[in-house]
């Protein structure tokens, strides 16, 4: 879900990056966009290490 809000936020703060002279505010939304898509990224390489680790800790075990 953290992708999905971090893709939006980059669609939204390009949109209003292209209708406005201002662009603060949606380069900040992009910012946060990139930000949360890391989050995301870093969440998900968590979960799959945790899953290497556990399937080689059991191959470990049956070896002994």
């Amino acid at each position: 879900m953290t992708a999905f809000g971090g893709i939006a936020a980059l669609a939204i703060g390009s949109a209003l990056a292209r209708g406005r002279t201002s662009a603060v505010r949606p380069v900040i939304g992009m910012v946060g966009g990139i930000a949360a898509l890391a989050l995301a990224n870093h969440e998900r390489l968590k979960l799959r290490m945790d899953a290497l680790e556990q399937r080689l800790a059991q191959r470990e075990w049956r070896e002994r």
